[in-house]
This record gives structure tokens, C-alpha cells and sequence, in this order.
């Protein structure tokens, strides 16, 4: 029994790992999911909302409104998407049915600053794509860093090599400004990056216990996860051929469970200047500059049971 579940926003750009973070947050009784807000990305910000609509419906949790934010990087340049990754549609191009529901009027960044405003220190905003609207919500209402309770960040790469460039992680090299005001705005950032998002992989047998659920969910994940399977086993990013990665799970399992992560406080800064290097995150490791760390960044993870917890939430829907 959990007494008092954690109240979250998750800010996302669906997304087969979206999707498949999404779920688990569904069907965890430590999370009170109050809001989806969209954001650009994997895919255009209005295909996103219509995904986000998407999974929801099909957890039967279409009463949790979504609200649609940015479609271009905090620097006005064009954005760029994740097709060869996740499909045209950002859900594998499977023509799974449009959503009966429609986003609410107003704009994302509106009401992350509303929310999170009207609740101080209560509201945990779990950022599963780029950090526009977060960015753009902390250049309007500076408060929202010391209101909000965490955000927690799926992007970055310490010690390991970026998936969008040599060095840097798909959500932060798409929008280095956004991530360098959401790291240097005082709020509790917390970082789920590629260190310990390229040790979990879902194995065949975990993949097949949900599926043999025959929920909606389960049938939607099933149906949109063999493009995604498809790209990393062709880009050679998988240890078994079968398996499967949703680099977003990690930073939802975080926020349910962060007994699962061995991190450290660090001072972490984005590269936004950088031709080579931008979006990386480069961290302060040996305290070599003298300031204080601003982010909380996981470097080890429990995958065995960070997998299992996956599984048995996303069944249980």
C-alpha cells in the first residue's frame, strides 16, 4: 500500500519509449500522474499530443488531461525529429486508431508554471524529451525552480558516448539552450542519462509476459515496439538480438524507485557553444572548478530489477 503517492507531471514527446514509460507510470501506485505535457522531438509537437492521447486511451486513463507545448527549440532554429528511431508517426507507423480525447486549451508552459505554482514543493516533473517548455517556464516564473519539488531529466551522457552525436544525448543536443537554463535555474535536477540507460535491456521473456496481458496497453506497446527493436538492432545497440531498450523507462523508474540508482551530486553545465560538442554534459567529476553541484546524476544502475519492475507495472494495467 502506498500512503501518500507522489504527484508528477510527465513532460514527454511520444514516443515508443514514451510510451512504454508512460505505461509503467500508470500502473505504479507510488505516482499520482496529474498532467501530460507535450513537447517536440520524436516526432512534431501536435503528432506527439495525438500519441500522448494515444497511450493514455488505451490505459483506459484518458481522464489525466494533456496539454501541448513547444514545437521549435528555445533558440528559434528548425527542430529536428527522431523518425529513423521511432517512425514517421513517433509510434512506429502502425495506424493505431486517432484519440476520441483532445488536449486541453491551454498551453503547456502555462500550466507547468500554474501547477507547480499552486502546489509548491509538492509536484515532481519527470522530463522524458527536450526541455523547451521547462526552459521556457523558468525564463517566465523564475519561482517554478524552488516550487518545484524535482525534475527529473532523461538525457545526458557522462561516461559513455551520446546517441545524437559522439558526445551528446538525444533531448539535450536537441535543445542545448533549454537544458543549460533548466541546469542553471537552482531547481532539483536530477539526471537519468545514457550511463545508466545503455545497461537496461529488456529481455524476450519480459517483452512476452506483457504482451500475453492482451490489455490495450499492452497490445498498443507490442505493436509499436518491433520498429524500435528494429533501429537499435541495426545500429548494433543491442546484447541480445531480441531484446528491446526505452531509454525513457530508467528516468520514470527513478521516480518510483530511486533505492534502484547509485548517483552523485555534481556540477553539470550543457555545451551550447560548441561545434563538435553540443549538448553534451560535462560534469565537474573531481570538483576541479569549485562550484557546487546543481544535479543529482544516476552512474549505476539495478537493471535486473529495474526490468522486472517495468514488467510487472506495465502487465498489471
Amino acid at each position: 500500500m502506498v500512503a501518500k503517492p507522489k504527484r508528477v507531471i510527465i513532460d514527454t514527446d511520444p514516443g515508443i519509449d514514451d510510451a512504454a514509460a508512460i505505461l509503467m507510470a500508470l500502473g505504479s501506485p507510488e505516482l499520482q500522474v496529474e498532467a501530460l505535457t507535450t513537447v517536440f522531438g520524436n516526432t512534431p509537437v501536435k503528432q506527439c499530443t495525438i500519441n500522448a492521447l494515444r497511450i493514455l486511451e488505451a490505459a483506459h486513463r484518458a481522464g489525466i488531461p494533456v496539454y501541448e507545448g513547444v514545437g521549435k527549440p528555445y533558440n528559434g532554429m528548425a527542430p529536428a525529429f527522431a523518425a529513423h528511431v521511432h517512425g514517421n508517426d513517433g509510434l512506429g507507423d502502425v495506424a493505431w486508431p486517432h484519440p476520441s480525447a483532445v488536449p486541453q486549451p491551454q498551453n503547456a508552459v502555462v500550466e507547468l508554471i500554474d501547477r507547480v505554482l499552486a502546489s509548491p514543493g509538492a509536484v515532481t516533473v519527470i522530463a522524458l524529451g527536450r526541455l523547451t517548455n521547462l526552459a521556457l517556464a523558468l525564463s517566465v516564473e523564475p519561482q517554478l525552480a524552488s516550487a518545484v519539488q524535482a525534475i527529473v531529466v532523461m538525457g545526458g551522457a557522462m561516461m559513455v558516448p551520446g546517441n545524437a552525436s559522439p558526445v551528446a544525448s538525444a533531448n539535450l543536443w536537441g535543445d542545448p539552450e533549454a537544458a543549460d537554463i533548466v541546469y542553471r535555474s537552482g531547481a532539483k535536477v536530477v539526471q537519468v542519462g545514457l550511463d545508466v540507460c545503455d545497461r537496461v535491456e529488456f529481455s524476450i521473456e519480459q517483452q512476452q509476459h506483457v504482451w500475453q496481458r492482451q490489455s490495450s496497453a499492452s497490445q498498443l506497446l507490442e505493436a509499436v515496439t518491433g520498429y524500435l527493436k528494429s533501429s537499435y538492432r541495426q545500429r548494433g545497440l543491442l546484447h541480445h538480438a531480441d531484446g528491446v531498450r526505452y531509454n525513457d523507462v530508467p528516468a520514470m523508474a527513478y521516480a518510483i524507485d530511486p533505492s534502484l540508482f547509485t548517483c552523485r551530486d555534481l556540477h553539470v553545465r550543457i555545451e551550447t557553444q560548441g561545434q563538435l560538442a553540443r549538448g553534451q554534459t560535462i560534469a565537474d567529476v573531481h570538483g576541479q572548478t569549485g562550484e557546487a553541484p546543481n544535479a543529482t546524476v544516476a552512474l549505476e544502475v539495478d537493471a535486473p530489477r529495474l526490468t522486472q519492475l517495468w514488467m510487472d507495472r506495465v502487465a498489471s494495467l
